[in-house]
């Protein structure tokens, strides 16, 4: 009970100073984009059964401050994994759009950490093709998602690394989604 105590007391410490540092200084400007370029590693069975669980994703995001340190803004990306089955080529097209928030605070100088969660609406299209198949299904699917970011800021410009964790439903009539894992890096400029 004792650690617990003094654990609850340490995280409310860290969560006061963290804001009354944070309420002096906006982090990310009051806008910002930045250029995305991450491994992403979809969690379906299927896909990996299919060859394209994995790829490189490319995003592009912005946003703007609404309140103190709270940013609201957009996501859009793409990837387009290809694999095989056997003597069967295998395509996965995956496009999803955000709109998340997050939350930013400077931790040490000219560090940046956020964290935020957000909706999105994405698009997708598996395509089979070999002898005697051709074969595709494409549906958007709604989705959500958690991510956190780490920047370091020279001046108006920022880079660092980033991980999201994103789920959608299903495919209409077929029995997988697109759920996802996404950890790479970034570059942007601060407004």
């Amino acid at each position: 009970m004792k650690k617990l105590l003094l654990f609850l007391l340490t995280f409310a410490f860290i969560i006061a100073s963290t804001g009354v540092y944070a309420a002096q200084t906006a982090p990310l400007g009051s806008g910002n984009i930045a250029l995305k370029l991450d491994y992403i590693d979809f969690t379906n069975g299927d896909l990996d059964d299919a060859d394209v669980d994995t790829g490189v994703y490319l995003g592009l995001e912005g946003y703007g401050e609404i309140a103190k340190n709270l940013y609201l803004g957009m996501e859009v990306g793409y990837t387009q994994p290809n694999g095989d089955i056997g003597s069967y080529d295998t395509e996965l097209t995956f496009v999803p759009v955000e709109l998340n928030v997050k939350y930013a605070v400077e931790s040490g100088t000219d560090f940046i950490i956020d964290f935020g969660a957000g909706a999105s609406l994405n698009y997708g299209e598996f395509k089979i093709s070999g002898p005697g198949l051709s074969d595709s299904v494409d549906d958007w699917l709604f989705g959500g998602q958690i991510f956190t970011d780490l920047n370091y800021k020279i001046d108006s410009f920022f880079f660092g690394i980033n991980a999201k964790y994103q789920i959608t439903e299903e495919f209409e009539d077929e029995d997988f989604d697109m759920n996802n894992w996404r950890i790479g890096g970034q570059i942007g400029i601060i407004f």
